[in-house]
């Protein structure tokens, strides 16, 4: 009986979603690429903060088609971030975000409540139009939080 005689197989189908160009890589396609290899891959320089501590990409997102379909377009100027910092990489948890969103609600940035406002201390800070540095300045000295937003900033004295 002769050899088996092996078919030649079709190449592997490759998804063609027009983000990954020869020489041009769309906004959108790279943020997916750095969430995926932050959250899988622990060479990364950032797997400690993400991947590391257990931040996970859903498993649909894990295709960039779904992830797109799910994201659409990354809006010039704007970012991938995540609503809650602790929360995996979802739709219910992610949007597009500027960069000082993103800084305000990063694991890294003190998040303080004063009178009811919530957020970081950059933030509280401008909301209640406070002097960040003197703020700032003031709590690495000791001051207690209520006293370092509660207390005036006057014109040339020092913190």
């Amino acid at each position: 009986m002769p050899a088996k005689e092996s078919l030649p197989q079709p190449p592997k189908a490759r998804i063609k979603h027009g983000h990954a160009r020869r020489g041009k890589t769309s906004g959108t396609f790279i943020s997916w690429c750095h969430m995926i290899e932050r959250c899988t891959k622990p060479k990364n320089k950032d797997w400690k903060y993400y991947g590391g501590r257990g931040i996970t990409v859903c498993a649909p997102w894990l295709l960039f088609a779904n992830f797109l379909a799910d994201m659409g377009e990354r809006p010039e100027g704007l970012t991938l971030g995540r609503i809650e910092p602790n929360g995996n990489y979802e739709p219910s948890n992610c949007e597009w975000q500027t960069w000082k969103k993103q800084n305000n609600t990063s694991n890294n940035t003190r998040q303080v409540e004063y009178q009811g406002f919530k957020g970081s201390l950059k933030a509280v800070c401008e909301h209640f139009n406070l002097n960040y540095d003197a703020v700032k300045g003031r709590l690495c000295m000791g001051w207690t939080l209520e006293k370092s937003l509660a207390t005036p900033v006057i014109p040339g004295q020092k913190t």
